[in-house]
């Protein structure tokens, strides 16, 4: 149940929508949702920051009335909130005409040349535009299974390309960050590090997950521009996302910079599982009730929709690219696709544990990039039929499939935390994973190790043979599916309330 708390009653916290601008939500966008949630849980008063905006330059927009003009406004960012900074629908015109488009990209490349002429970037209350969500009237977006976490906040805050802001700051020579007014608020809360300073607020709360850019060199982010990053955490309070990215940031950082920190206030903190079940699932504790799979991804070939459970399985070798997956034959891998999450390692894996031929397959959601290490991928998934790529998958197939995997498998190089494996390990579901320190944390809590083997990754052959072993020792679960979910749905409801209600305890703690 929701621990309901008054600690932070009257305080008014703006938290950072960065992640959640993205095209894919996943780790940081996750925690910042229950950031979000915790602190409207502990009474305060929740607004997103964000650096989507629309200025209605075009002529005719400029003379409708103010309340018109409003609305369109409002529709327009919670419209860029649903589709992500990557995935902005095109207008007729640029999906008509070609010069159309080109004039987009001609106006971005603008864009960014202005910001860099704008430096040192400063955000004055004059530059913020703000709504409240209680005044938008039957709209919408909140219904929008993206923009969910609308419910927890009382509104939005516009800053124009602010975030694109503090990274271009971040990536100058000279440490400068952007400057904002803040004064009508009590806290700025960042979901990651962020090259910021903010002006006449009393608390200033940072972020910090990870310091892979610094640590991994296949790492896409500039060096130089997460170490200023990292460096404007320093004069803020602090939230570690495990104690082995806390460990890397006081010798790395913070001894880097020879400053005396330690009368700020810093915690490290656990994060929430992902994974959010239908309330009329959880409703009765004592009673949990089955959620049959109805994804796509679970093709249902049996003769009829109830013996689809009952169904044996596929125990002969896959030989052809399978059109879906059958519950409790497959490995699930459910993160993004690059390099330090080491996808090439588990493939080889796969194919050295030969369960395909027994019908077992492994399932890879996450987009695949134009990159060589994501063509790499597909080289490898063309030889070897068992590997079914989903691509990015939504909230409601992500459930059926962390509630139908056989095992879960996270092979990652590094982490700053490791919430598929969270995932995992909340639903008691066989998981393997790197022995990297994030996952061997994760491990400790709870009765985690009981359910999460660690590996090294240097040779793919041991992989292999755990994977062959959790298929042996699991290979009756589809015979009892319905307890087999209701186990782990239970099991899940039970400590993810747990991990909320410590989160809330560490947010109160922390702004208190």
């Amino acid at each position: 149940m929701d621990r309901q708390s008054a600690k932070l009653a009257g305080k008014k916290v703006l938290v950072t929508a960065y992640d959640l601008e993205q095209s894919e939500h996943r780790g940081i966008a996750v925690y910042t949702k229950a950031l979000i949630h915790c602190l409207r849980r502990a009474g305060a008063h929740v607004w997103l920051l964000t650096e989507f905006h629309e200025p209605l330059n075009r002529s005719g927009l400029k003379t409708l009335a103010t309340t018109n003009r409003e609305i369109i406004r409002n529709a327009k960012v919670l419209n860029a909130l649903a589709h992500g900074l990557n995935q902005q629908p095109a207008t007729l015109l640029q999906r008509k005409f070609a010069f159309a488009r080109l004039a987009k990209r001609l106006g971005k490349g603008l864009s960014l040349i202005i910001e860099l002429l704008r430096r040192p970037r400063r955000y004055r209350q004059h530059n913020l535009r703000k709504f409240r969500l209680d005044e938008l009237f039957d709209s919408p977006y909140p219904r929008m299974e993206r923009l969910s976490y609308l419910k927890d906040l009382e509104g939005i805050v516009c800053a124009p390309n602010i975030f694109l802001a503090t990274q271009l700051a971040a990536n100058l020579r000279r440490q400068h960050p952007v400057r904002i007014d803040l004064r009508d608020f009590d806290v700025l809360l960042t979901s990651c590090p962020l090259n910021i300073t903010p002006d006449r607020v009393p608390s200033f709360v940072q972020t910090v997950h990870d310091l892979i850019p610094l640590e991994f060199v296949a790492h896409n982010e500039d060096p130089l521009m997460f170490s200023h990053r990292l460096q404007a955490c320093l004069p803020a309070r602090r939230l570690f996302v495990s104690q082995s990215t806390a460990t890397k940031f006081d010798r790395h950082i913070k001894q880097a910079k020879q400053e005396s920190t330690s009368e700020l206030r810093q915690a490290v903190i656990v994060q929430p599982p992902s994974l959010r079940f239908p309330t009329w699932l959880t409703a009765d504790p004592e009673r949990v009730s089955d959620m049959k799979p109805v994804s796509y991804l679970l093709r249902n070939d049996g003769p009829s929709n109830s013996m689809f459970d009952e169904h044996p399985p596929m125990d002969e070798p896959i030989r052809k690219r399978s059109k879906g997956l059958r519950p409790f034959r497959y490995f699930l891998f459910n993160s993004s696709v690059e390099a330090r999450k080491n996808l090439l390692f588990l493939a080889q894996a796969y194919a050295e544990s030969d369960l395909s031929s027994l019908g077992i397959q492994l399932c890879v959601t996450g987009k695949l990039k134009g990159d060589d290490y994501s063509k790499a991928v597909k080289n490898i998934v063309k030889n070897e039929p068992g590997i079914l790529l989903t691509g990015y998958v939504d909230e409601s197939t992500k459930l059926d499939l962390y509630l139908n995997a056989l095992c879960l498998v996270s092979p990652s190089l590094v982490e700053g935390f490791g919430i598929p494996v969270l995932d995992g390990a909340c639903l008691g579901m066989p998981t393997i994973a790197s022995d990297c320190e994030s996952h061997l944390e994760i491990q400790a809590i709870q009765d985690f190790k009981d359910s999460v083997i660690t590996l090294d990754t240097l040779k793919s052959r041991s992989w292999a043979a755990a994977m062959q072993a959790l298929a042996g020792l699991n290979s009756d679960l589809w015979k009892t599916p319905a307890e087999e979910r209701k186990r782990r749905i239970g099991r899940y409801e039970r400590l993810r309330n747990e991990f909320y209600n410590q989160l809330q305890a560490d947010l109160e703690a922390i702004l208190d």
